[in-house]
């Protein structure tokens, strides 16, 4: 049995009997008693994906659980002949861009920003036909278009006229059901023996790396924490994510200002005692305008937005490369270009306040909420109660972070309590 959160989303079966055993040909390649249960594998930069031998047409539906999808990722599945036409793919933000699904190229779509939580976590991942789905809710329609490639989809990936492509990230996926003109073609399982890999209940084979490199799996328990809707902030809480600034660091949050305080605070960065390499994200509700500063290298600081009232609004804020843009309701309310040049702060990131030359800055920390993180590209937060305590569960981690101040962070409710 597979799980999504703590919900059963699938059995392994030989034929019509729930495996214990499994045999290709006269070879045991499975066997448990009972199965022992894996919630993911996880593929990534390596070469390593796995080949579904199922050919990318305009008729196939694609059904993936996965968690840690994140921005810096290219393809969590794939199938194309080239840059223009015969395509089948799911790409994560990997630009200035927010994300897209990709049919055909009739119409590069793009992720709706109301979707950018459900990069974290688990969360059901469909495109079927022009549809893109997350978590059941349609958040694309693509431009329909009839094609065939006749090239085998790749997951962790995609196959590029014959090459595979790797993903930029890694990303983790505890099942998958590919259709095919309405039949069921796969139902993939992960398991861990004798190799890691996927099992397939419809054609009762197993399928393992098809690169280079390495699939790995995990032991994360997702019972283990209770995530919530977000954790509120009030000037007093922060972590260190043990992560250093640097020109090339990618950010992709969600978040709320709920304080109307004259004075700016910080979200999360660090910068040296001069304040000349400094990697963080300022919000401010000042006299003149409501302004948001990413400051990154020499002192450089980049105005992204002034448009004016948006505390109680949940903003989206994005950094990737030095191309940074704030979002409300999906409308941009603006974007920055930062400089240039390669840096790395001396002191780690600290989410919550800023990390000021290796001490924390509460008196310019953040006041509000905080619904995700992603940092790098291998942290990603989402916030979280364990044992009654709140803070942000790093699911690329596994790794639960409370505040390290003597105040803990707020709790918000139970995600989709």
């Amino acid at each position: 049995m597979s799980y999504l959160g703590n919900t059963k989303i699938g059995k392994m079966y030989l034929g019509n009997t729930e495996i214990a055993k499994a045999y290709l040909g006269g070879d045991l390649v499975f066997q448990n008693t009972p199965p022992v249960l894996i919630p993911y594998i996880r593929g990534g930069a390596n070469g390593s994906y796995i080949d579904t031998g199922i050919t990318a047409d305009d008729t196939v539906r694609i059904i993936v659980w996965a968690r840690n999808f994140n921005p810096g990722g290219v393809a969590l599945f794939g199938s194309r002949v080239g840059g223009t036409d015969r395509t089948l793919l799911l790409v994560a933000p990997t630009d200035a861009n927010t994300g897209r699904i990709r049919y055909d190229y009739g119409s590069t779509q793009f992720l709706s920003q109301d979707a950018f939580a459900s990069l974290t976590n688990y969360h059901k991942y469909e495109v079927n036909g022009t549809q893109f789905l997350v978590d059941d809710t349609e958040v694309i329609s693509a431009t329909a278009a009839t094609f065939s490639n006749n090239l085998n989809i790749h997951l962790f990936g995609c196959n590029t006229n014959g090459t595979h492509t790797d993903m930029g990230l890694p990303a983790d996926i505890c099942a998958c059901q590919i259709y095919k003109g309405g039949v069921l073609v796969r139902d993939y399982t992960p398991f861990e023996s004798p190799s890691v890999g996927f099992y397939d209940s419809v054609s009762e084979t197993v399928f393992t790396n098809a690169g280079s490199g390495s699939l790995s799996y995990g032991t994360f328990n997702p019972s283990a924490y209770t995530p919530l809707e977000y954790i509120e902030c009030n000037k007093q809480q922060y972590f260190d994510s043990g992560v250093y600034g640097s020109e090339n660091i990618n950010v992709f949050t969600k978040f709320r200002m709920t304080s109307t305080e004259k004075k700016y605070s910080r979200l999360f960065g660090c910068r040296n005692s001069g304040a000349t390499v400094m990697c963080e994200l300022m919000v401010g509700n000042e006299a003149n305008a409501n302004r948001y500063f990413y400051m990154r290298y020499s002192g450089a600081s980049k105005t992204i937005s002034t448009s004016a009232a948006q505390t109680g609004n949940d903003l989206v804020f994005t950094a990737v490369g030095n191309a940074f843009k704030l979002f409300k309701n999906n409308t941009s309310l603006g974007s920055a270009t930062g400089s240039t040049g390669s840096f790395t702060t001396p002191y780690t990131m600290y989410i919550g306040a800023s990390n000021q030359h290796g001490n924390e800055d509460l008196t310019y920390a953040f006041y509000g909420r905080i619904n995700y993180i992603s940092l790098d590209t291998q942290h990603a937060y989402t916030p979280a109660k364990k044992n009654n305590v709140a803070g942000l569960y790093d699911t690329y981690n596994d790794v639960f972070h409370p505040s390290e101040s003597a105040t803990p962070f707020i709790a918000g409710p139970a995600l989709n309590s």
